[in-house]
């Protein structure tokens, strides 16, 4: 096959421009790196476009900066929860797990739960029929040595109702949790009937839990020392 040349002296040629010289100045920027310095002194005195993140810089940022309706980790009425085990059911990361705690003499049952797997969905307030008696916060921070520090049990959801939910409640921002009148007890909880041979081993639970995380903790601090 024959090519058509006709349009191939309309073509346009490439010019190829000259490599720059390299001048005394030149090499001397090169090596000292001018360029890149110039860089860094012009933006040595900007203001810094972060915020600080530790709770102590609280005074000097923004922390923390996160919205009303931010879902954190969760916490408990002591109060208000009946046990009825809805939030345990609705789930889906199979999360929370009930306990059994004694309160002035009696049973009751209570939800605890894994932070590092909670998904943050906000489902068990949505189940709960005590007016969110399981309840999201603002904290965040769930960071720990061992995974054990990650699991709240009832009573680190109840400190964390006293430390972030009820100075709210006092002052008006959210509302309370209606205590259950209609169940027995002084906390409106539905007492649970254990046998003496089921509180037995609660209580070596218990105590094996509080070994094992005294263990960790002096596992950490041998790591920390070394």
């Amino acid at each position: 096959m024959k090519q058509d040349c006709s349009n191939m002296s309309s073509l346009k040629t490439v010019e190829i421009t000259a490599e720059r010289k390299n001048t005394i100045w030149r090499k001397v920027a090169r090596l000292f790196h001018i360029r890149a310095f110039g860089t860094t002194l012009k933006n040595t005195l900007r203001v810094p476009m972060t915020d600080l993140y530790h709770p102590a810089f609280r005074k000097h940022s923004h922390y923390p900066s996160i919205s009303k309706r931010f879902r954190g980790l969760l916490s408990l009425s002591m109060e208000a929860c009946t046990g009825c085990r809805k939030c345990e059911r609705i789930c889906p990361n199979n999360t929370i797990i009930m306990h059994e705690r004694e309160v002035d003499g009696k049973i009751y049952r209570f939800p605890g739960y894994f932070a590092a797997r909670c998904m943050f969905c906000g489902l068990c307030e949505e189940a709960c029929d005590r007016q969110f008696a399981i309840r999201h916060t603002n904290e965040f921070e769930e960071a720990g040595y061992s995974r054990m520090q990650t699991y709240y049990p009832p009573e680190r959801m109840w400190d964390m109702w006293d430390r972030h939910l009820q100075p709210k409640v006092k002052a008006g921002i959210t509302h309370a949790a209606v205590p259950d009148k209609k169940r027995d007890g002084q906390y409106g909880i539905k007492p649970v009937k254990v046998s003496a041979e089921r509180k037995i081993e609660i209580e070596n639970a218990e105590k094996a839990a509080k070994k094992a995380k005294a263990a960790a903790a002096a596992a950490a601090r041998k790591k920390k020392t070394e």
